[in-house]
């Protein structure tokens, strides 16, 4: 962890995560702002989702080309470039709204090659007796800026408007890629390019995560459990949280953003709790996911059929203090369950099922509120988590 490769690499991802956060309230204000249209905020997370899904499927094509760093450091070059044009778009108050979106979706699109290059280089920089605490450290990082940056992103964005947020945001990607070109070059094999341009070369590329995942049984029972996961997690997107502070709670719509800080602070305990115990977590992570698998399902289902404000903040915090130890020891085990050679396809491929299975989950979740109400999509959510509990089950037995 005390590797110049690894500074280099956290600083790096810091930034790019801070300026992540700022540079979507600046965009969702950005866009009500010029439209004054509710529904265009909403099609902000679709546009994103959709373009990371598109960009996860490919990334194996350019995974196979590419080293990782340059990879990652190219992607968040273009990020900055994409950036400061969109800050211009919104300075000049350009009226195509679509030309918004569409920097918006290449933005996303780059995310897509530089989440799974960012993921699979840090078991080539880390010692592998070090990974849990590694991500133990990376995810108190990220959670600490998350929390701050959605506390402060509103705030920036009201004093210095729109465009204001958007220049600091590409200031800080650029900060980003500055780190992430700095990385040592020396921990990462070279890839070996080819000249081939076959589709089925492409075709043999792009499935070769899919097929590492459905014969690697660790990997297997890890993605059935993310991807249940996933579906049940659309119950904490705005939306439905929106309509269960005013429908089940009948609290202020202030509330809905003490329960998301309430959330974001169980992750961060969480995490804190991993950095100093790691080693714990590492000869007993077995039964920790077993115990946070029926914390996560008995936390929603409480949090579902609970009508107390306070109460309720109890609740999403104690489900993120369980989800966030569960989803740090998965991502361990995928990093030493997995050849390091495959690992970014790996990623690529959960990043895909992840993207499309969470923006149709987020599409029919406003239907099936409407069918069944705030209160039994919950209950559907903690069934949906229970469930998971079986392949959490069988994977420990593999452990």
């Amino acid at each position: 962890m005390r590797s110049k490769a690894f500074r280099y690499l956290w600083v790096g991802q810091s930034f790019a995560n801070a300026g992540d956060v700022l540079y979507i309230v600046a965009l969702i204000a950005a866009i009500y702002q010029a439209t004054g249209s509710a529904f265009q905020m909403t099609l902000v997370p679709f546009v994103i989702t959709f373009s990371k899904f598109i960009s996860s499927v490919v990334a194996p094509i350019l995974l196979d080309r590419y080293t990782l760093k340059h990879l990652l450091a190219t992607s968040q070059a273009l990020k900055t470039v994409l950036m400061f044009v969109l800050f211009l778009v919104v300075l000049k108050s350009i009226s195509f709204i679509w030309i918004i979106f569409l920097l918006a979706a290449l933005i996303a699109f780059l995310d897509g090659w530089a989440l799974p290059a960012s993921n699979a280089l840090v078991p080539s920089i880390v010692k592998r007796e070090e990974l849990m605490k590694t991500n133990g450290f990376l995810s108190t990082l990220e959670q600490s800026i998350q929390f701050t940056g959605w506390a402060a992103g509103g705030i920036v964005t009201a004093v210095i408007q729109p465009t204001g947020t958007l220049l600091m945001t590409g200031i800080f990607y650029l900060v980003s890629t500055i780190f992430m070109y700095s990385i040592p070059f020396y921990h990462e094999k070279h890839v070996q390019k080819t000249s081939e341009r076959k589709f089925s070369t492409y075709a043999a590329q792009l499935s070769e995560g899919w097929k590492e995942i459905w014969k690697n049984k660790t990997l297997r029972q890890i993605q059935w459990i993310s991807w249940i996961e996933t579906i049940a997690g659309v119950v904490w997107i705005a939306a439905i949280m929106y309509l269960f502070v005013d429908k089940q709670l009948h609290a202020s719509e202030e509330w809905w953003g003490f329960i998301n800080s309430a959330f974001i602070a169980g992750l961060f305990i969480a995490s804190v709790v991993l950095l100093k115990f790691h080693a714990f977590y590492r000869t007993h992570q077995s039964k920790i996911l077993v115990i946070c698998g029926f914390g996560t399902a008995c936390a929603t289902l409480a949090f579902g059929i609970n009508e107390i404000p306070i109460l309720a903040l109890v609740l999403s915090l104690l489900f993120g203090v369980f989800d966030q130890q569960k989803a740090v020891i998965l991502q361990t085990l995928v990093q030493t369950k997995t050849n390091t050679d495959r690992l970014p396809k790996v990623y690529a491929t959960q990043g895909a099922i992840a993207a499309f299975s969470f923006g149709i989950a987020s599409l029919l979740s406003g239907t099936v509120v409407e069918l069944v109400g705030v209160r039994n999509i919950y209950i559907i959510a903690s069934i949906l988590l229970f469930i998971s509990i079986v392949p959490i089950y069988l994977l420990r037995k593999n452990l």
